[in-house]
């Protein structure tokens, strides 16, 4: 039986929204009483499931990992990469699944593997020996033949932000094409065709799904072969910040419109573009992919392309768990649609087209 949040609210003298709120992991209440509601959600999880699966819990392990190959990808904001813990406080994510995956039945563990510092054969043994049942993996920095190791555990894995459909793996995505064609068809519609996209320079499924689908779309709007018009800056914001002060002063046509890869590529952009005098939107347009940090542009809103993460990974382990109990056979690719935010750094030049 589920545990409502009415129940939880009476027994702790709290109101349904703040228990409401404490365990889907939103703003508005502390984290005292936050940890307080998490708690007393597992211990009657515990109760409500009885003997049997707490027996089980001390036999099987479900594991939560971030694959850390290079860091560039791991930490930045909005990322898998926060769902780490701090000290003693354990982000709301991670929480949730937590709650979900004790209460069916099984140990929760969640690490971030350093590709060039831990023993994968180390860990990998010690993972069989606490019976692990099942994984997922946050695999944005992965390649595919990063992936055959934990096929040999010969446990259900779920992967989120990479795609191993044909190792038979369930995968959960942001759906990086349909951003990308939110993005050049709202560029066009407000009437702009040259377009430039601003790229990091490491090779990642998301980014290179993004930069595929941008060639795509540019084509389809009759914009122009795009294959040239990808540039690729760096991946620290002050590495983005100096190749784009360096292609500013570069001779050559200006685009009208930039469409920006990730948060890293829009905060070293619009800093050099803000530094060398442009006027947004007026004198060159921008749209972003990617949540950006509170107070991480000044003057301007950005709009924004904006994809989901805490759903998404909450469900892939609730998947996982289905997985695990039912032992499904079919490989799902599960995409998140995106959202358009739209801000005030796009100009839109139909206004004066047609007046």
């Amino acid at each position: 039986m589920r545990i409502k949040s009415k129940d939880v609210a009476e027994a702790l003298g709290l109101s349904t929204a703040t228990v409401s709120l404490a365990i889907n992991g939103k703003p508005g209440v502390n984290e005292v009483t936050r940890q307080r509601v998490l708690d007393y959600v597992e211990e009657m999880e515990r109760e409500t499931y009885g003997v049997e699966k707490a027996r089980r819990e001390q036999t099987g392990l479900v594991l939560f990992m971030n694959y850390n190959k290079n860091g560039i990808i791991l930490g930045r904001s909005d990322s898998a990469g926060e769902l780490t813990q701090n000290g003693k406080t354990e982000h709301p994510l991670l929480a949730k699944m937590r709650v979900a995956v004790q209460s069916a039945g099984y140990r929760f563990e969640s690490i971030t593997f350093y590709e060039r510092e831990d023993d994968l054969e180390r860990l990998m043994r010690q993972w069989q020996k606490e019976k692990l049942r099942g994984m997922y993996v946050i695999g944005a920095e992965m390649t595919q033949n990063d992936i055959y190791p934990f096929l040999e555990l010969g446990v259900p894995v779920v992967v989120g932000d990479n795609n191993y459909y044909e190792q038979g793996l369930d995968a959960y995505l942001i759906d990086n094409r349909e951003g990308i064609s939110r993005a050049v068809d709202y560029l066009v519609d407000k009437g702009h065709s040259y377009i430039v996209y601003l790229a990091e320079k490491i090779d990642i499924f998301n980014f290179l799904e993004r930069r595929e689908a941008f060639v795509l779309e540019m084509a389809k709007r009759e914009c122009g072969d795009a294959s040239n018009r990808i540039m690729h800056l760096g991946n620290t914001v002050d590495e983005v910040y100096e190749s784009m002060l360096n292609y500013l002063n570069s001779d050559g046509r200006r685009p009208t419109a930039f469409v920006l890869e990730s948060s890293v590529i829009s905060l070293g952009v619009t800093k050099a573009l803000l530094e060398y005098g442009l006027r947004i939107p007026r004198d060159i347009s921008l749209i972003g992919f990617d949540a950006l940090p509170e107070k991480g542009l000044v003057g301007f809103h950005l709009t924004l392309v904006k994809g989901t993460h805490t759903n998404r990974h909450l469900a892939a382990v609730k998947h996982l768990l289905r997985h695990i109990e039912d032992e499904e056979t079919e490989i799902v690719r599960t995409y998140y649609k995106t959202r358009l935010i739209e801000g005030d750094s796009v100009f839109d030049k139909m206004k004066y087209i047609y007046q």
